[in-house]
């Protein structure tokens, strides 16, 4: 959670806007364009690859989860 908080912070979202159950289009306002970002920036840190852009609107914590899931071994 401490990486997509620092990305989404780097976006200009204020940390008091971000829970758990923070959704990332209806609550912070994203657009698709920012999404990429995100998950471009996740792919970089993290060597994840997720496609937000694509996705319905998804909490912090969904995507938590997915980034557990697609994380490769070396970086759990």
């Amino acid at each position: 959670m401490d990486t997509l908080k620092a990305i989404l912070i780097n976006l200009g979202i204020p940390e008091e806007s971000l829970h758990q159950d923070t959704l990332l289009r209806a609550n912070l306002q994203l657009d698709s364009v920012e999404t990429v970002q995100i998950a471009v920036e996740l792919k970089r840190r993290l060597g994840v690859n997720l496609k937000l852009g694509t996705r319905q609107d998804m909490t912090l914590a969904q995507i938590c989860n997915e980034i557990e899931t697609a994380m490769p071994a070396e970086h759990k």
